[in-house]
């Protein structure tokens, strides 16, 4: 097993190396006049993604912000202003947003020179963008680091993008990672927001991709005036709309209940935060400093996980059972091929950890510091933040009854 983490953490820091080598020593400055500035211009990718969305949705409302260039890959299924629209629609987003002349649509991919898109685009782009809000990853949790070799490309272009920009001002790169990349921390200790251990990342390909992403912007934030946040975020749930990916491994448990005839009980604290107070949280960090480049995003103040247990629980008229019971059950259901959660099950054993029961937080979850990221935004920072609650649970079953993950019913009113 030593053996296997040793060669495991290798690659991770081979990688990193190779990465790093096309950082330069110093910022390059081509020639160019400075852009006259009446506000903040905002480079965004991913904004077809949820967090995306509800980020593009609040720097659209945002006096701050003067533009925002919102960049996504190509789909052959449709077009980017479509995809982008539906992707509001489904959020209780408003997409009027698109017709304002601060939102401009780009369509390209990261990982090639010039994103591919127009040259003369692209200059503009570099030309006025002060600030970069970088979302977009390959999200899969079966795949080894080296399947994540594009999206790792794809952030040192933009830190090289960054680099060459004329602009005199320093630039903020704030790079969305995930707590996921520390989730082999110990849990018996609180874990800061600073850079950790490659040993903390080794789970699976998701979780080390994030830390060498994480290791390359520390190592360029020491060679240049680049200024990069790291934001570690947590488990998001639904925003307004109730808008939670129904292939997520929260949804999936909970469609699993009516099959298990039972759901996870834990009467430890649950962190979740909805998409639309994370993405408020990020556009304070847009412009926050840290001494550490690194900043935790989950709710400060979370209920614990048995709130939202229970109404769920009540939905389905099933019992609650300890984490392990309901793998156990988990795992003797093979046979039901309808239980969605089977395909998860690689990803649910993870969460019986060494150490869990030691953890303050529900799942066994690593105890995270938020010092940083509490005095980074005044959302979190704001006494009266919001707390799940029932109607949120409610959302969440009503959009997911929306988009067929769950029979159709009218017993969510019973919550």
């Amino acid at each position: 097993m030593a053996s296997s983490h040793d060669d495991t953490i290798s690659n991770m820091k081979a990688m990193l190396a190779s990465l790093s080598s096309a950082v330069p020593s110093q910022r390059r400055m081509p020639p160019g006049g400075l852009p006259a500035r009446g506000g903040n211009v905002v480079l965004l990718t991913g904004t077809t993604g949820s967090l995306g969305c509800h980020l593009l949705g609040a720097l659209a409302r945002s006096f701050d912000v003067l533009h925002v260039y919102a960049l996504n890959r190509a789909s052959n299924n449709a077009s980017l202003s479509t995809r982008q629209q539906d992707a509001l629609v489904e959020r209780a987003i408003d997409p009027c947003i698109l017709d304002l002349p601060k939102i401009t649509l780009l369509e390209g991919d990261l990982s090639l020179p010039n994103w591919g898109i127009a040259k003369d685009k692209y200059r503009e782009v570099r030309r006025l963008t002060l600030d970069i809000t970088h979302t977009a990853w390959r999200v899969d949790m079966m795949s080894g680091l080296d399947a994540f070799g594009p999206v790792l490309l794809g952030l040192l272009r933009l830190v090289q993008f960054a680099l060459d920009s004329p602009c005199a001002d320093t630039r903020r790169l704030l790079f969305i990672s995930s707590t996921g990349a520390i989730h082999e921390a110990p849990r018996d200790m609180p874990i800061p927001e600073a850079p950790v251990d490659p040993i903390y990342a080794i789970g699976n390909g998701y979780a080390q991709s994030k830390w060498v992403a994480e290791q390359l912007l520390l190592t360029t934030a020491q060679r240049t005036t680049l200024d990069p946040l790291i934001v570690r975020v947590g488990q998001l749930t639904g925003g307004p709309a109730g808008d939670w990916a129904a292939n997520e491994w929260f949804p999936v448990m909970v469609q699993s209940a009516p099959y298990l005839g039972c759901f996870v009980d834990d009467p430890r604290p649950c962190p979740f935060l909805p998409f639309d107070i994370a993405a408020n949280a990020l556009l304070d960090m847009l412009h926050a400093s840290s001494p550490t480049h690194i900043v935790h995003l989950i709710h400060p103040r979370p209920v614990c996980w048995n709130v939202i247990a229970r109404h769920i629980a009540k939905e389905f008229s099933v019992k609650l059972v300890p984490y392990r019971k309901w793998l156990a059950l988990l795992e003797n259901a093979r046979k039901m091929g309808q239980c969605r959660a089977l395909r998860l099950l690689p990803f649910f054993r993870i969460y019986v950890h060494d150490g869990s029961e030691v953890s303050p937080l529900a799942m066994g979850w690593p105890n995270l510091e938020v010092k940083e990221a509490v005095a980074a935004s005044q959302t979190l920072a704001d006494p009266r933040l919001r707390k799940l609650e029932s109607e949120d649970v409610m959302k969440w079953l009503e959009y997911w009854r929306r988009v067929g993950a769950l029979p159709a019913g009218s017993s969510v009113a019973r919550l």
